[in-house]
């Protein structure tokens, strides 16, 4: 063999020895960083202070994550053990992840805020203290301002609470929020009671499935036992109760310090968090916000209650009058029917149907999932969020073994309350009953309810809603029970199914007693005003 021989022999060594070279560069890259990320570790448990720089790594980390793979993001569904599977329960019946209501939903970027957007007299940024607080120790106590800075008072209450939280090596690996938003009317008060119950009777049972559910001291704010939630919701609403909320910003303030704590020790704990709260439902919540009481989690699973608008909306009117026959007994505002609340309140109500609910939180840029559970396919709602949608085998094993909710909110009609009211805001009635007083209102009712059946109730002048708003409602069941459950809506008998459901409800819940005519032509005198 000569020269020519040797040239290739030689360029093979070579091309072998450059190959062993790259194996040994990788090599040395991947021992140094696992170096690193080690390193990293130690420091992030020992030196707080580098934590925001790592979050913003791993935040740039997940950007480019979801960047590379939004299809596949996209895709996801369904509950902490894959709500969004091919079973019985998700294949049309039960649980559906559809956009039902719009199909198009732009994400609303809620990561960014501004400094002190989220306090009224905060500045909430790692770096920057609360200048009025500063001065005022400054000329109160002579102090520097470097002293006035240190002081302990001051990091307490100007300062947004720091997280110091552990890093994943993966998103796949960081834990959930659970939430389930109601809507009102949808057997939420039951679950959310049925929680709370559970919790005080074993703190430990929900753990067990990994699930870690806030107490009050844990989520502070207007709101206590079974409503816990509620206090994420309200002090979520961008302007509290000028916003339509139900707190003001005083009553928020707890739960700044305490539920960033909570979420904190959670979280590097690998614990889901479930949060059940009717009031998600609520048109006026403020996302960046939101976003900002969640830190460090990055990942919602969501799930609403579908219940048809035939059977919501009723119960809805019922739930709200409820609350305001006092004002309506003192005279103070007018007790409205059925059919005039529906007339002016249906599209604003829709939006608060689950289907309304369910795109304001595909919107949310960290929620993942979003499923909407049928509860006339599954009637036992606490039972089916459990064991079917949440797989929780643990607590799903206490409600088969006998565990209930202490209390549900079942509504009642209250239009022949209506009618006494509105009879005595005319003319006081000569009954025996006083329209003050809550129990004998009822009682009043009652009585009145009695004669109005012995004269016959098809006697009384009744008024039904537009059939251009029935005619807009059964439409809108039809096209979302299509798009959501289609094999449950087939087997109840589809388009025709529906309709004779949806008759039957008008019939029984939507008319009321057209009381102008009922007053003008005297026919209940002889029972409201006895001479």
């Amino acid at each position: 063999m000569g020269v020519d021989a040797a040239v290739p022999r030689a360029a093979a060594m070579e091309s072998t020895i450059a190959s062993l070279r790259r194996q040994a560069r990788i090599q040395r890259a991947l021992i140094f960083a696992i170096f690193l990320v080690a390193s990293l570790q130690f420091f992030l448990q020992h030196d707080p202070s580098i934590q925001r720089h790592a979050a913003a790594i791993h935040s740039f980390h997940r950007g480019l994550k979801d960047w590379s793979r939004s299809p596949r993001r996209a895709a996801k569904s369904g509950g902490i053990s894959g709500g969004g599977r091919n079973n019985t329960h998700t294949a049309g019946y039960a649980t559906s992840s559809a956009a039902f209501v719009n199909s198009t939903i732009p994400k609303v970027d809620s990561g960014s805020y501004r400094v002190g957007e989220f306090c009224q007299y905060c500045s909430y940024s790692d770096n920057a203290l609360c200048e009025d607080r500063v001065s005022f120790l400054m000329k109160k106590y002579h102090l520097s301002e470097e002293q006035a800075k240190k002081n302990q008072a001051v990091k307490e209450k100007c300062m947004a609470p720091p997280i110091y939280h552990r890093v994943y090596a993966a998103e796949e690996d960081e834990p959930y929020l659970l939430f389930h938003g109601g809507p009102h009317k949808t057997g939420t008060t039951a679950l959310q009671t049925f929680i709370y119950d559970l919790k005080w009777q074993n703190e430990t049972l929900f753990l067990k499935d990994n699930l870690r559910v806030p107490s009050y001291d844990e989520l502070p704010g207007g709101f206590g036992k079974e409503g816990v939630g509620l206090n994420l919701c309200h002090c979520s609403i961008k302007d509290y109760k000028e916003g339509g909320g139900q707190v003001n910003v005083g009553q928020c303030d707890p739960m700044r310090k305490a539920f960033p704590r909570f979420l904190q020790d959670a979280w590097n704990k690998s614990q889901n968090i479930l949060i059940v709260a009717e009031d998600f439902d609520q048109l006026g919540i403020d996302f960046k916000r939101m976003r900002f009481f969640l830190r460090p989690y990055n990942k919602i699973k969501f799930a609403v209650t579908y219940r048809r608008l035939h059977e919501w909306l009723p119960s809805f009117y019922q739930n709200i009058v409820a609350h305001w026959t006092r004002v309506y007994a003192r005279g103070e505002a007018h007790f409205p029917s059925y059919v005039e609340w529906l007339g002016e309140n249906y599209d604003k109500f829709l939006k608060m149907h689950a289907g309304g609910v369910a795109d304001r939180f595909r919107a949310f840029d960290i929620v993942e999932s979003v499923d909407i559970l049928n509860i006339h396919a599954a009637p036992n709602l606490i039972e089916y969020y459990f064991c079917n949608h949440l797989r929780a085998e643990n607590v799903c094993r206490a409600i088969k073994e006998g565990a209930k909710p202490s209390k549900t909110n079942v509504g009642a009609d209250h239009e022949y309350e209506r009618l006494a009211i509105e009879a005595n805001n005319r003319k006081p009635l000569t009954l025996k009953y006083n329209m003050h007083i809550e129990v004998q209102r009822s009682r009043a009712a009652r009585y009145l309810k009695q004669e109005v059946e012995k004269m016959g109730v098809d006697k009384m002048p009744m008024v039904c809603p537009p059939k251009e708003i029935l005619d807009k409602m059964l439409e809108t069941e039809m096209e979302q029970e299509r798009v959501a459950f289609p094999q449950w809506y087939e087997s109840q008998g589809g388009d025709e199914g529906l309709r004779k459901a949806f008759d039957a409800a008008v019939q029984k819940k939507f008319c009321a007693f057209d009381l102008e005519k009922i007053f003008e032509e005297g026919l209940l005198d002889h029972i409201l005003w006895k001479s």
